[in-house]
């Protein structure tokens, strides 16, 4: 008769390191670019304007200003919505189209390209209820999947080139368990952050 007491262990211990490896991923922040709408970049950008696309006021100083301190900390001067508004009222629900007020008044600062974020709703997508938000994402494992089956919050965020007057950068970036409201804006803005340094857009 087989000894059946090692293999059960040894099964045991590898369903162990397998719901260690699961509990790791349900805590994760995941970035995915959008292809055919990310380019590498030819320099680093200098200024660059961030613009939350977000109604309520308080969410929206609380993302831009998250944004604005990681691309500060990698030597970008960074403007928020706020500082392009002098005044004017500036429409919350702006698209990256160019003759916009919010992209004229990032000219007129000096910006070299505006970050827009659209940050997700305070509460977390449904589950079954959001994949189509990542249609057009090439990057394995397939998030649709994971949309599908695990509570999770999806930002996107797009670079507008004042430059070529053209989207340069879009990514979708999606938090498993998201915190309400801001809570993830530090943690999502420093992967973007990254994402962005690896196409050459900071340094």
């Amino acid at each position: 008769m087989t000894n059946v007491g090692p293999y059960r262990a040894m099964l045991a211990a590898a369903i162990a390191v397998g719901l260690a490896g699961c509990a790791t991923l349900t805590e994760r922040t995941v970035v995915r670019e959008i292809q055919g709408a990310s380019v590498t970049a030819t320099a680093p950008l200098a200024r660059v304007a961030i613009v939350a696309v977000e109604r309520d006021a308080a969410a929206r100083q609380a993302w831009e200003g998250a944004f604005a301190a990681r691309l500060g900390a990698r030597g970008v001067a960074a403007t928020t919505a706020e500082g392009l508004r002098a005044g004017r009222a500036a429409d919350a629900d702006v698209v990256v189209v160019d003759g916009a007020p919010v992209i004229e008044a990032a000219r007129r600062a000096g910006a070299d390209a505006i970050l827009f974020v659209q940050p997700p709703t305070t509460v977390p997508i449904e589950v079954g209820r959001g994949a189509y938000r990542w249609f057009d994402a090439r990057s394995a494992p397939d998030p649709r999947t994971d949309l599908d089956t695990t509570p999770a919050s999806v930002t996107e965020v797009r670079l507008f080139s004042l430059h070529t007057n053209s989207g340069v950068w879009r990514a979708m970036v999606l938090r498993y368990y998201p915190a309400a409201g801001a809570g993830n804006a530090d943690e999502i803005a420093s992967f973007v952050a990254a994402a962005l340094a690896k196409r050459g857009y900071l340094k």
